[in-house]
């Protein structure tokens, strides 16, 4: 298993991601992080799928077109990150949307996950800065309270692409099983790879349910939804993937 710690003392920050989507690929040139933090910085970047090497990636100009700090371009980038972080995946399987935690809480629940003291309080500490981050101030994904409390939060979710893409992403990580209920989404306890874009996003049933029912009106190519009193059935299409989601917003800069 992948450590947690992902990125020590040296989470992103508001700042290094502005001058990566203004600089794009001369910010891997010319940039004023120190070494360890070009290391942990470039880590989160890969892992969002934001840079490949030391590239500015075709998945970061679609970002770009949408506005970076927009909560449609952070809602897929949290989904990569889930999808391929280890300690973005911790917070996002360990947190309770709403539910308060202690430093003292979370301290516990990661020594119990094998977790030295010293790796564990990095990572207690790196949420408050990705929490400072538009992951946070935009998207809404969580905070910090005055006291130091970690308190994950219900995703602002504007574009229900976004619910889309990670519906595909969860997928793929499932051995590209591609048909399933919205119970099955909505049960955490169900051992798999793919972590459901409601937990990623903190939605409830009232929130997906008029969510998967516009998707499989507007997008039926991707997606069929169907619901009634006794049955509920969600399919993607097999010869879609998340990459031609991203068409859809690729799409949407071309025509407009």
């Amino acid at each position: 298993m992948k450590a947690i710690n992902s990125f020590a003392t040296h989470a992103p920050k508001s700042e290094w991601l502005q001058a990566f989507f203004a600089d794009k690929d001369d910010f891997f040139e010319s940039n004023n992080l120190g070494p360890d933090q070009k290391v942990k910085f470039k880590r989160f970047l890969t892992d969002a799928s934001l840079a490949i090497k030391n590239s500015f990636s075709e998945f970061a100009e679609i970002l770009c077109s949408l506005g970076w700090n927009t909560d449609t371009a952070l809602g897929l980038i949290l989904v990569n990150l889930v999808a391929e972080n280890p300690q973005l995946k911790w917070y996002v399987i360990n947190f309770e949307v709403g539910r308060i935690y202690t430093r003292k809480d979370v301290l516990d629940m990661l020594l119990s996950d094998g977790l030295l003291e010293t790796p564990a309080k990095f990572v207690i500490q790196a949420y408050k800065r990705i929490t400072e981050t538009p992951l946070g101030t935009s998207l809404h994904f969580g905070y910090v309270t005055d006291e130091g409390d970690l308190v994950r939060t219900k995703c602002s979710i504007s574009d229900p692409r976004v619910v889309l893409y990670g519906l595909f992403k969860f997928a793929e990580k499932c051995n590209d099983y591609k048909e399933f209920t919205l119970g099955m989404l909505l049960n955490d306890s169900i051992d798999r790879d793919g972590i459901s874009p409601t937990r990623v996003f903190g939605l409830d049933r009232e929130d997906m349910t008029p969510i998967l029912l516009g998707l499989s009106s507007k997008y039926p190519e991707f997606i069929t939804a169907s619901f009634t009193h006794d049955l509920e059935k969600i399919t993607l299409a097999d010869d879609k993937s998340s990459d031609d989601v991203l068409d859809l917003f690729k799409e949407d800069n071309e025509n407009a």
